[in-house]
């Protein structure tokens, strides 16, 4: 690993993009579904499933050779998926689910966001093993 000032704005500037995206993403799922606090937290779900298919697919087609710029790599990946899919919202919702009493969401959720975020990362990797074999 290098740090260096351009490596560090490149993580942060994909961090930006990653934070804005998730807060759209968020947003407008809440809002289109009526998700309230009780509820189960699709939102974070969603973004997490989602953050880490682009986590397997970037790591993936940088192991094949196609995200060669090591810059590029770190803002796509630590950046823009670490700015877009954090489980500090998941630790969050978790803690606040249990505290109302939700012991049965609060179990399905982590469940579904562990099993469906390893899925996920795979699925993504493996499509970008398709598409280096492609090119």
């Amino acid at each position: 690993m290098v740090l260096s000032l351009k490596t560090l704005l490149c993580v942060g500037g994909g961090c930006f993009a990653g934070g804005v995206l998730r807060y759209l993403t968020s947003y407008i799922i809440c809002t289109r579904w009526g998700i309230t606090a009780a509820d189960m937290p699709w939102h974070t779900l969603i973004i997490n499933y989602a953050g880490c298919l682009f986590m397997g697919l970037f790591c993936g087609l940088a192991t094949a050779g196609l995200i060669e710029s090591p810059n590029l790599r770190l803002a796509l990946t630590a950046g823009l998926c670490g700015g877009y899919s954090t489980l500090a919202a998941f630790a969050f919702e978790n803690t606040m689910l249990l505290r109302s009493g939700h012991y049965f969401t609060t179990g399905a959720y982590i469940l579904a966001t562990l099993a469906g975020s390893l899925l996920c990362f795979v699925v993504g990797y493996a499509l970008a093993n398709g598409f280096s074999r492609a090119l």
